[in-house]
């Protein structure tokens, strides 16, 4: 493999990881409110989908839900013009499992998505795209975060899910402020206005078909920093400031939609995944506690057969949303779900389903060993089970101020009971959803502030989980604002003042491994070698299956000149999880080093036998099959049949994919075809603008103009 494909490798196997309003209620005595009328799609033309998820925002921070800052007009407009849900629940306080739901139609528990790190979607669940692209869609995804990347397995059912991983996204960058001093600094992230340029495009190439189109918008998420002209007229909340950015982005897909002339068969669905805490219950941001400035988020539905005008009062829930749109477009059911179709609201059938909202964080146990957090609201009672009972009254203390559990005990047995029923009755939880994590993988959870911590055993058993003991979450509320300052000054590029924030809240939960995950982050880029071996050797004391730990322990003896120990320690973290790709593609890369070709080659073909889904594996076997100088080692048809399974669709657009396709052409005799795809390679990493990328890409098109194959040194 050429030394400049390696560089990427070998970063990933050494990358460390850390981690890391008003509420209404529907009158009995109201009569549903007649629906004005809806926009009719024209006869027998299917129906499309754009679906717009908002990362990180608060139902409140919309005017349409009371926001007193004029910084969103385009959403107001759609809340105006459609149908808005005043009182929706997310599932939970992060994008992983809150998405999850969103497509599936489950809960966190039965889907098996919990937390943002150590879970996939599995293959048994079905989502909303996969039905969608079942029934003649076509179907794209626009992504703005790794949180949600590809190796999530969230992409079932998409033609093309464009994430973080292609070369011609644009990353986000943000202005760190410290005092006088700005500077900007590039983050794992994309740019709304790049989410919004791509999916503008889709719709324009896809105007006479039928598609489905879902946008992830992430510039509401920490840390704040809006483009500059929206930073200063919401200077006194970036946060808000971002959300009005996204809102002009909105008004673009809308504007397009319209001036293509598809209003008429385009639902437009706008949703939040979750909110942010803002503060509130001592709580800086998300992921922890489970109060409705984190779970209650706004839900706008727009467009064709959508009422106009419309408010409807009673609880929904993020689970309806896909039920809700297939029973919209006239398609079948999901099965084995959880949530239900809204339209009998939205047609006026109904004043209130007497739904029952649900949502969780498993954090505060990952993190402190506390019990996993739950709530579950009925009506205008809400009620959080755990060691501490909370019970509140929505209606007259919105703000969730006001803890009745003690006066209406009546009332916390019935929601306890609703919260047992619905957890004992569920559908079967589905399997595969537990995943190791990648080093790779946790460096970009990381670098977003969250934790990047395998699920435990613990978690499978959902009846016993109800048996809550411990420290209640409330106490640890000064823990979290620890690590969340220490997640702050790490993304600020302050790592002194990072290592020491998380080093108090290590004290202060001696054997938290996420923590000391976090802390080897930010340690990573201090060069503190020698508090990065005590740190590692403590995790993998504690919790001996942490993977990454074995590969991130490898990086500092390999910096301390010790390679035969840095290489026994990412083949231990190959045997806990031998889907780890990085330190798999470094132990090979180590044997070819060596001259070890036979070793070499069997290392990416046990990859290939265990984990026959992971592309990164199959594109480094292909490669070194069409490249090796060995004769006997080579099989030019066997890399070709992997590369062009590899870059079938929209993978297809990876350069390095194609540079293999390229490799594997050359190798049995096609320079032409190797020559076309060498080229897209080529301008695919000049538009990165890798120059040692671009040198190798270079080097290899010579090769094929020339009529020869590439053979490795």
């Amino acid at each position: 493999m050429g030394s400049s494909r390696w560089i990427a490798v070998l970063a990933g196997a050494f990358a460390c990881i850390g981690c890391i309003a008003l509420v209404g209620c529907q009158r009995e005595s109201e009569a549903p409110p007649a629906p004005a009328s809806a926009p009719e799609p024209a006869e027998d033309v299917a129906l499309n989908v754009v679906l717009i998820t908002l990362d990180t925002t608060r139902a409140d921070a919309l005017g349409s839900y009371g926001q007193h800052r004029p910084i969103t007009p385009n959403l107001d407009r759609l809340a105006a013009e459609g149908t808005q849900f005043q009182q929706c629940v997310s599932s939970a306080p992060s994008t992983l499992p809150s998405h999850a739901t969103v497509f599936t139609g489950r809960h966190p528990f039965v889907h098996g998505v919990r937390s943002n790190a150590g879970y996939v979607l599995s293959d048994e669940n079905t989502t909303l795209a996969e039905v969608l692209s079942a029934h003649g869609y076509k179907t794209a995804a626009e992504i703005a975060a790794p949180v949600i990347g590809g190796h999530t397995q969230l992409g079932q059912g998409f033609d093309r899910y464009h994430d973080l991983d292609f070369p011609d996204i644009r990353r986000k960058t943000i202005v760190v402020r410290d005092g006088e001093e700005q500077r900007p600094v590039e983050v794992d992230e994309r740019e709304a206005d790049d989410i919004t340029n791509f999916g503008l495009r889709f719709i324009k190439e896809n105007r006479s078909e039928k598609f489905f189109l879902w946008l992830h918008y992430f510039d509401a998420h920490q840390p704040y920093s809006p483009p500059g002209r929206f930073y200063e007229t919401s200077s006194e909340s970036a946060y808000h400031g971002e959300v009005q950015y996204i809102d002009e982005q909105i008004d673009r897909v809308v504007a397009m939609i319209e001036g293509l002339g598809l209003r008429e068969r385009t639902l437009v669905v706008v949703v939040a995944d979750h909110g942010e805490a803002m503060g509130e219950h001592g709580e800086k941001t998300h992921m922890y506690f489970v109060y409705d400035g984190t779970m209650r988020v706004p839900l706008l539905f727009w467009g064709a057969t959508v009422p106009q005008g419309l408010k409807i009062e009673s609880l929904v829930r993020t689970v309806d949303i896909a039920p809700t749109i297939l029973d919209m477009l006239d398609l079948p059911p999901l099965e084995g779900i959880q949530g239900t179709s809204l339209l009998p609201l939205m047609r006026g059938e109904s004043l209130d389903l007497d739904l029952v909202g649900y949502g969780e964080s498993i954090e505060p146990h990952i993190v402190f060993g506390a019990s996993v957090l739950r709530f579950v609201r009925k009506g205008r009672w809400k009620y959080i089970h755990k060691v501490e009972p909370e019970l509140f009254d929505l209606a007259a203390d919105p703000g969730e101020l006001n803890n009745l559990a003690s006066a209406r005990p009546e009332m916390v047995e019935q929601l306890r009971a609703e919260l047992s029923t619905l957890v004992e009755e569920a559908p079967d939880k589905v399997s595969g959803a537990r995943t190791a994590i990648d080093p790779a993988t946790a460096a970009q959870l990381e670098a977003l502030g969250y934790m990047a911590a395998a699920p435990t055993e613990a978690l499978e058993d959902e009846v016993a989980l109800l048996e809550v003991s411990g420290v209640d979450p409330a106490a640890l509320t000064e823990d979290m604002n620890l690590v969340s300052a220490a997640s702050g000054f790490k993304l600020a590029h302050r790592y002194e003042e990072s290592a020491e924030k998380f080093r108090e809240a290590i004290a202060r939960n001696p054997d938290s491994v996420p923590l000391m995950m976090k802390l080897d982050y930010v340690l990573k880029q201090l060069d503190e070698d020698d508090e990065r071996f005590e740190t590692l050797t403590r995790v993998i004391e504690l919790a001996p299956e942490t993977a990454p730990a074995y590969a991130n322990l490898a990086h500092v003896m390999f910096r301390r000149g010790d390679q035969d120990e840095a290489e026994r320690l990412l083949a231990a973290s190959l045997s806990i999880d031998p889907c780890t790709a990085s330190p798999r593609a470094t132990l090979a890369y180590l044997a070819a080093q060596r001259n070890d070709r036979g070793r070499h080659l069997q290392l990416l073909k046990e990859g290939i036998d265990q984990c026959p889904r992971d592309d990164g594996i199959l594109n480094n076997y292909a490669y070194a099959l069409a490249t090796n100088p060995d004769a006997a080692d080579r099989d030019g048809e066997e890399a070709l049949r992997i590369a062009r399974l590899i870059g079938e669709g929209e993978k297809g657009e990876r350069p390095d994919f194609l540079d293999t396709l390229a490799c594997a052409y050359a190798e049995v005799g096609d320079f032409q075809s190797a020559v076309r795809a060498g080229e897209r390679a080529l301008a695919l990493h000049e538009a990165a603008g890798d120059p040692k990328l671009i040198e190798e890409s270079k080097a290899h098109l010579e090769q094929f103009r020339a009529g020869r194959p590439v053979r490795e040194p």
